[in-house]
């Protein structure tokens, strides 16, 4: 890599917050982001570039981005065969399916029937994979409202501490399509280029001892 180099992070969400205190612990200065989508580091030679979490994965596939920080998930609903280069340990979750109490018992029930998530892609894979022939309806929010509104018997969503599916009388069914996190990620045959390298090094000298409480959220 002769330019400088491009490091995407969530410009909103819940793993905005914690890229940027991992960024800004790392020495990076992310005082024009905000205002701005990108912002040039020329005491570190870095564009920090803030874009939606769920385009990261597509921007550096792409080219445009050398590499970033988003969830496990969203790279896995990208399709695209991204390398972990270091995990971060926040915002971590698991993506279940859901269905209402009494109405649905296991996912592979679920044949026939329509599933609605923000997660089309990946939850097309993993039915197809249990065997189901299921319809996914794309939603890009409130997906816990699905069942009550009519559009799908069951979701596939994000879930923390599962209190949101309790309160619309959902519980998860299965097991999880993917233990997510932060990740810093890049194209494989990037991930040896030195500064990629050194860009892991600073950020994992910087990470807290995984269990500790608060750290970068």
């Amino acid at each position: 890599m002769t330019r400088t180099l491009r490091i995407a992070m969530p410009n909103k969400g819940s793993l905005a917050p914690g890229s940027r205190q991992l960024l800004t612990a790392a020495g990076f200065d992310l005082c024009g982001v905000g205002p701005r989508l990108f912002y040039t580091d020329q005491d570190n030679d870095a564009e920090i570039l803030s874009l939606r979490a769920r385009d990261i994965p597509e921007m550096i596939a792409q080219g445009y981005v050398d590499a970033g920080i988003t969830g496990r998930d969203l790279v896995a609903d990208s399709g695209h065969e991204l390398s972990e280069m270091l995990t971060l340990g926040f915002g971590r979750s698991t993506v279940r399916v859901a269905a209402p109490h009494g109405h649905v018992d296991n996912v592979r029930a679920l044949h026939g029937k329509r599933v609605a998530t923000t997660l089309p892609s990946l939850t097309a894979r993993h039915l197809a994979g249990l065997g189901v022939r299921a319809t996914v309806v794309a939603m890009t929010g409130a997906v816990e409202g699905a069942v009550h509104l009519g559009v799908a018997e069951a979701v596939v969503d994000v879930v923390e501490s599962g209190r949101t599916m309790a309160a619309h009388d959902l519980r998860v069914i299965g097991a999880p399509l993917v233990i997510s996190e932060a990740v810093l990620v890049a194209l494989p045959a990037a991930t040896g280029a030195p500064e990629l390298r050194r860009l892991a090094e600073r950020l994992g000298k910087v990470l807290p001892t995984r269990g500790t409480v608060g750290a970068f959220g």
